[in-house]
């Protein structure tokens, strides 16, 4: 019965809402200073088979406890900069969160997103 049940669920919508969940799980951070995510590509090593190339998971993890709170897959006809924005948007509220990604997001396309979900008063 569990299996059917979870099989019968939309995976990236529970992934989505474990992700929020986990979010408001996290203890605040110190005073003064800001929550760190760092968004991260891994190709998951034993996932290759004779016939199919291995995964590769785009993910976001809390710097401070090492909690994922989001990932996506990347899929062979797409890759990690294509899946950088609907990563983080299953995190929801980043207006006061630093976000640290590898030089393959350095994209005009990805400060334009990270501007438009920050505060006001910030400037890329």
């Amino acid at each position: 019965m569990i299996r059917r049940l979870l099989q019968a669920l939309d995976p990236d919508r529970l992934a989505a809402v474990i992700g929020a969940w986990l979010a408001t799980q996290l203890p605040a951070p110190p005073a003064g200073t800001r929550r760190v995510i760092a968004v991260d590509g891994k190709t998951l090593r034993g996932s290759r088979t004779g016939d199919t190339v291995a995964r590769h998971v785009l993910a976001a993890a809390d710097q401070t406890t090492g909690v994922v709170l989001a990932s996506t897959d990347v899929d062979g006809k797409t890759n990690e900069i294509a899946r950088f924005a609907p990563l983080l948007d299953q995190l929801g509220d980043l207006g006061e969160v630093v976000v640290t990604a590898d030089a393959l997001h350095c994209q005009r396309d990805h400060v334009a997103y990270l501007a438009s979900v920050a505060p006001t008063g910030f400037s890329p």
